[in-house]
């Protein structure tokens, strides 16, 4: 790649949010093009969110805070011993220099603002008016257009968390649950998604996400436009970055916060705005939670065995769940039995 940028300008860019779209694709060609390059950005990330954490909590970097990082160049060293002695160390002078430019930068912008607007940022953050709307169990769709004018779309039990007006740097909200969004373009103020275990940065896209605060597995999938899909632990630590393009659908483990990324026919993870659930190669197990969220009841699969069978078919959520259920039995090797709300399947 021809060097168009400055690469660790970029990244600092980046990192301080203050990327155009035209400079984004560029840093992503260029992480793509060497997994070395993935590397020394990931690396430049960790600092700068370890610096990030020490403005916020005002701790001094200490002599064992150098001693760790000694110790993750060291290890970072021992892996790359193919790279040859010489390669490694020049990489590592340039990885520490722009990790100080990276945290000279985040301090010197946290400092101005902590000197000139720690009054009227927080009285700001204190003004902030949020809404909040929940989506109960068996609820149907509820559409939400946001002050900047970005069209969101809530499925059944979800929870979402949006401030009345976007008054700060950047326009965010918190999702627990399903959602469709059309994100209103504004390059000033990115639209970000705050999960459980994700967040995502938008300018102006379509996605569709699904987050429940108790399943394994998060998704997302991208329709239009392009996002950065930032993934953390169960211990609230990052675990990666990625940028997503159309007809990309990433499954984020909730635990450990890694991130698998497919290419996929959107259509099939959007059906239900139609109030239409298509499933592709989909297990019983995965089929039954989302009926649950869509009917308001507790499916219970008696047979270990149950769960593993795969479906791939297409129902109205206008149908009642028994009539679903015997769809998908066709070839009628279940027992269903329901009391209230519980439904019980069993094999013959």
């Amino acid at each position: 790649m021809s060097e168009k940028y400055n690469i660790e300008e970029l990244i600092i860019r980046f990192l301080q949010q203050d990327i155009n779209e035209e400079e984004l694709r560029y840093l992503e060609s260029w992480l793509e093009e060497d997994a070395e390059h993935k590397s020394y950005f990931f690396g430049l990330k960790g600092i700068s969110d370890s610096s990030r954490r020490s403005f916020f909590s005002k701790e001094e970097v200490n002599e064992a805070s150098w001693q760790k990082m000694l110790a993750r160049i060291d290890k970072h060293q021992e892996k790359d011993f193919s790279l040859g002695k010489s390669r490694v160390r020049d990489l590592w002078i340039s990885y520490v220099k722009y990790a100080a430019i990276i945290i000279f930068a985040i301090g010197a912008g946290w400092g101005i603002h902590e000197f000139w607007n720690s009054s009227s940022s927080y009285s700001a953050e204190e003004k902030i008016v949020y809404n909040e709307i929940h989506v109960p169990k068996g609820g149907r769709t509820n559409t939400i257009i946001l002050s900047d004018g970005t069209k969101v779309i809530l499925n059944a039990a979800t929870i979402f968390k949006y401030p009345v007006n976007f008054n700060g740097e950047k326009r965010q909200v918190y999702l627990s649950g399903e959602a469709y969004f059309e994100v209103a373009k504004n390059k000033e103020k990115p639209f970000i998604v705050k999960l459980d275990n994700q967040e995502i940065t938008v300018l102006g896209t379509t996605f569709n996400v699904q987050a429940y605060k108790n399943d394994t597995h998060s998704s997302v999938t991208l329709l239009s436009g392009q996002i950065g899909l930032e993934a953390f632990n169960e211990f609230n630590e990052s675990t990666g970055y990625i940028l997503m393009k159309p007809n990309q659908y990433a499954l984020t483990d909730n635990k450990s916060g890694s991130v698998f990324v497919s290419d996929v026919d959107a259509s099939l993870e959007n059906a239900w705005l139609d109030g239409v659930y298509k499933f592709k190669d989909e297990s019983l197990l995965s089929i039954a939670k989302r009926l649950e969220n869509y009917y308001d009841v507790h499916i219970h699969l008696n047979d270990s065995r149950l769960e593993k069978i795969r479906y791939t078919g297409t129902f109205s959520l206008e149908q009642d769940i028994m009539d679903v259920l015997r769809i998908i039995d066709y070839e009628k090797q279940f027992v269903f039995r329901r009391v209230k709300k519980d439904i019980y399947i069993t094999n013959k």
